[in-house]
């Protein structure tokens, strides 16, 4: 499947690791949201789980930095793993009761985000050379894709024929719980780096003058924060709230992922250093268009078109910006073993704006029903040009720098 000219031994295990996660993740990670409100038909119990889950998050993640500096990344990402294991685990043991202990829940899942991407952040930046980088994150994006595309196809067909939803319900967080399991085992297969090092936050969480592009990423990264989460759960709600189908909300899932596989293919192959801003701009662009669609009504097709507009334009800017992101850390970090430092001070303001749009978003929802989550739509889309407007500013893309380490 993969050119080994071109990808290390290591960064095939890192892709096969993350497929593995997303397979899990896609099996009901989209369906914990519908399963909160049919339990409890109130979307303030599903905010409040996922508000839970970004306000603890950030704190994890950066004690599971710290310990990875110190001792190991492959023990917080086996740490992280089991928790999520654990998640789904409860889930299926609390069944009905989940709704009524949803901000614990929301808790424990923050705390197994932290640590799971602490660690797995750090093999995305130890996998692969700088010059390979969109190439590597190109398949990242198809490979996921293709995992999340057929993860919640399966998940529909299971509740589809589950004589009753809750048994689906139960049957797909019981497969996810194993494949956990299995992923702990495939981590045995990355190269430990147990040296002990200083965790010097400092300079990664507070940049000087002298790190204006790291500044630039920090504040670029509040503004995307809706991308990578926030969409997911409240697209899946919402179609479940139109049609009251679970079959419905997994077939809408595989079929975002599905629009999204070829154009990161495509993008991963002929994306370069100096067609990174024109492609991000383009996403950009076709993002709040897509925002101002679903913001204008919520229908089944509204929701369809978005979701594919947004799944074309999600690729088409976080594969350069993610290798801008990584180079910006050659650029900063005075040694490279400092890049956990960097990942962990990024995910400070990603909390932060994941915090404020879901305070916006329950705000909203609660003073203007439908119109406030489309209002909160429109706001995630809109958010994607102010992150353009920063991360074109760095010098990574203004002068074409590249770091070959």
């Amino acid at each position: 499947m993969f050119q080994s000219r071109a990808l290390s031994f290591q960064a095939r295990m890192v892709l096969a690791l993350n497929v593995l996660y997303n397979v899990a993740d896609a099996l009901c990670g989209v369906f914990v949201g519908v399963y909160l409100w049919v339990n409890s038909h109130d979307i303030n119990v599903v905010c409040f789980h996922y508000l839970a889950l970004y306000l603890v998050t950030p704190g994890v993640y950066l004690l599971a930095g710290w310990y990875s500096q110190r001792f190991d990344r492959l023990h917080v990402f086996r740490i992280g793993v089991a928790l999520h294991g654990a998640y789904y685990g409860l889930l299926l043991w609390l069944q009905a009761d989940a709704a009524e202990h949803t901000v614990a829940l929301g808790a424990m899942l923050g705390v197994a985000w932290g640590f799971f991407w602490a660690g797995n952040n750090t093999f995305n930046y130890d996998a692969v050379e700088a010059d390979k980088r969109d190439y590597f994150f190109g398949w990242m994006n198809a490979l996921v894709g293709t995992a999340r595309f057929a993860a919640p196809a399966v998940s529909a067909l299971v509740l589809y024929v589950a004589p009753v939803d809750e048994i689906g319900y139960q049957l797909i967080f019981g497969v996810a719980t194993v494949l956990y399991g299995v992923l702990v085992a495939g981590s045995f297969f990355i190269e430990r780096d147990a040296t002990g090092r200083p965790f010097r936050l400092k300079r990664a969480l507070f940049p000087g003058r002298d790190q204006r592009d790291w500044r630039l990423v920090m504040l670029a990264s509040a503004t995307q924060a809706g991308s990578f989460h926030i969409f997911y759960f409240l697209l899946g709600l919402a179609m479940y709230i139109e049609t009251g189908s679970p079959t419905t909300v997994g077939a809408f899932t595989a079929f975002q992922f599905l629009a999204g596989i070829l154009v990161s293919l495509a993008i991963g192959k002929y994306i370069t250093p100096q067609t990174r801003r024109p492609a991000m701009a383009l996403a950009a662009a076709l993002l709040v268009t897509a925002g101002a669609i679903i913001g204008w009504d919520i229908t089944v097709v509204s929701l369809v078109v978005f979701g594919f507009v947004r799944s074309v334009a999600l690729p088409l800017f976080m594969i350069p910006y993610s290798s801008i992101r990584l180079d910006v850390i050659d650029h900063c970090a005075e040694e490279p073993a400092q890049r956990i430092e960097y990942m962990c001070a990024s995910e400070v303001p990603l909390a932060v704006g994941r915090v404020v749009m879901m305070a916006v978003l329950i705000l909203l929802s609660a003073e203007f029903d439908e119109l406030g989550i489309r209002i909160a739509l429109f706001l995630l889309c809109a958010n994607r040009i102010l992150t353009y407007l920063l991360i074109v500013r760095t010098s990574v893309v203004e002068n074409g720098e590249k770091v070959v380490r």
